[in-house]
C-alpha cells in the first residue's frame, strides 16, 4: 500500500526550493517550501511529513533553534531532519545540529545524488512505518472482535450451562420416580410380558440417565468448571472396585476379564480416583458392549518416575469388533459414532470417549486408540499422580 509522501524544504532561498524540486522530479514526493523556521512550524501542523530539509542560516530563527522547536512538539518530533546549509563543516556545527534533533548534516555544494538516496532512504523508512502502522491498527480490530466474539461465547456457554444444569434437574427428579416405580414393578407379582415391560422401562431409565450425565460432565469440563479432586487412594482398590462394577455383566456374556497392575507402580497414590473410575468405566463398558467372544483385559504400568511425580499408563484391550483405520479420527469428537450401524446396533450417545479425552486431559494425560478391525480395540490412556505416604 502507497502511502502520500510530503517532504518540507525549509530554506529563505527559492532557487535552493527549486533545485531540489529537479532532484526528485519525477518522483510522487509532494515537496512543501517553507521560507522560514515560523512558516515550517506553521505548515507542520497541517499535514503529516516524512522527511524534512532544512537550512540553518535563515533570518529570524535559525534552523538549530527550529529544530529544537520541532522536536518539543509531539506530533513533528519523530521527524527525521537533515541539514542541508552554507555554513562550514566544522565539528561544532555538526554537534549543533546533531543536539537540535538532526540525523544528517550536508554541506554545500552538495553531491546531488547522494542527497537523493538519503532522501529515497528516509521515505522507504517511512512507509515501511506507515505499513507497520496500519497492521498493527488490522491486528488492534481484530483483536477487538475476537474479544467481544469470546465475550459473546462465554456469555451463551454460561447460559448453556445453566439451562443443562436446570434442564436435568428438571428431567432427572421425574425420571428418578419411574426408575424407583419400575423396581417395584420388577419385584412385583407380575406376568412375564408386564414384567418384559417392567424392565424395559427400568432399563431405558437409567439408560437417559447416563445420557443426561453424560451431556452435564460434558459442559462442564467444556465451560472449565470441573475441577480435580486431590486425595490419597489405593490403585488396588479403585481398579477393583471399577472392574466389579462389570463382572456380572461380563459373566452374563461369557466374557473373561482380566486385571494387571505392574509391581513398580506404588500402592498408595494422590490423585483423583472418581475421574480415574469415570474414565475407566467408559472404556471397560465400551470394551464389554463391542465384545461378543473373548474377553477384556486391563492393565497399569509405570511409565516414568521423577521423584514421587509419577506418570501411568492404562491399557483397556478387549477381542471385539475393532476399529477401522479410516474411522479414528472421529473417535474422540463429541456427538459422534464411528458408523450408523453400530450406533443403530450398540447405542450410546457419542460422548463417552470425548468425555475420557477431556478428563486424561485434566488429568496431565493423552489418551489414544489402536486400530485393528476384527481383532479388537486396544485403548491407551496415561494419567500424571504422584506416591502417597501412609498417614
Amino acid at each position: 500500500m502507497e502511502y502520500p509522501v510530503h517532504i518540507l524544504i525549509v530554506d529563505d532561498r527559492p532557487d535552493e526550493f527549486l533545485s531540489i524540486q529537479a532532484l526528485l522530479a519525477g518522483s510522487s514526493y509532494k515537496l512543501i517550501h517553507a521560507s522560514s523556521g515560523m512558516e515550517a512550524l506553521k505548515y507542520l501542523l497541517e499535514n503529516e511529513y516524512a522527511l524534512i530539509i532544512m537550512d540553518v542560516l535563515m533570518p529570524e530563527m535559525d534552523g538549530f533553534e527550529t529544530a529544537k522547536r520541532i522536536k518539543m512538539r509531539r506530533k513533528s518530533r519523530d521527524i527525521p531532519i537533515i541539514f542541508l546549509t552554507a555554513l562550514t563543516s566544522e565539528l561544532e556545527n555538526h554537534m549543533m545540529a546533531y543536539s537540535a534533533g538532526a540525523i544528517d548534516y550536508l554541506t554545500k555544494p552538495y553531491h546531488p545524488l547522494i542527497l537523493k538516496s538519503k532522501i529515497d532512504g528516509f521515505v522507504r523508512l517511512y512507509q515501511t512505518n506507515k505499513e507497520l502502522q496500519f497492521k498493527s491498527q488490522e491486528l488492534e480490530a481484530a483483536n477487538r472482535v475476537l474479544t467481544e466474539l469470546k465475550d459473546t461465547a462465554e456469555v451463551a456457554l454460561r447460559i448453556k450451562s445453566g439451562f443443562l444444569a436446570m434442564m436435568s434437574h428438571e428431567i432427572r427428579t421425574p425420571l428418578n420416580g419411574i426408575i424407583a416405580m419400575s423396581d417395584l414393578l420388577r419385584t412385583s407379582d407380575l406376568s412375564k410380558d408386564d414384567q418384559e415391560m417392567a424392565e424395559i422401562i427400568h432399563t431405558s431409565g437409567h439408560a437417559l440417565v447416563s445420557v443426561i450425565n453424560h451431556i452435564l460432565d460434558f459442559t462442564k469440563i467444556e465451560s472449565g468448571k470441573m475441577e480435580l479432586d486431590y486425595e490419597l487412594f489405593n490403585l488396588n482398590s479403585c481398579l477393583k472396585e471399577t472392574i466389579d462394577l462389570f463382572r456380572a455383566l461380563a459373566m452374563e456374556r461369557n466374557l473373561t476379564l482380566e486385571s494387571y497392575i505392574d509391581p513398580a507402580v506404588p500402592v498408595l497414590l494422590v490423585g483423583d480416583p472418581n475421574r480415574l473410575r469415570q474414565v475407566l468405566n467408559n472404556l471397560i463398558g465400551n470394551a464389554i458392549k463391542f465384545t461378543t467372544t473373548g474377553g477384556v483385559k486391563i492393565r497399569v504400568q509405570l511409565q516414568t518416575a521423577i521423584d514421587r511425580m509419577l506418570t501411568l499408563e492404562f491399557t483397556v484391550e478387549d477381542t471385539g469388533i475393532g476399529i477401522p483405520q479410516d474411522k479414528m479420527s472421529y473417535l474422540f469428537q463429541p456427538f459422534t459414532q464411528i458408523s450408523s450401524t453400530i450406533n443403530r446396533k450398540f447405542g450410546g450417545t457419542g460422548l463417552g470417549l470425548s468425555i475420557c479425552k477431556m478428563l486424561v486431559e485434566l488429568m496431565g494425560g493423552e489418551i489414544y486408540a489402536k486400530p485393528d478391525v476384527g481383532q479388537g480395540a486396544v485403548f491407551v490412556f496415561t494419567i500424571q499422580v504422584s506416591e502417597g505416604q501412609p498417614d
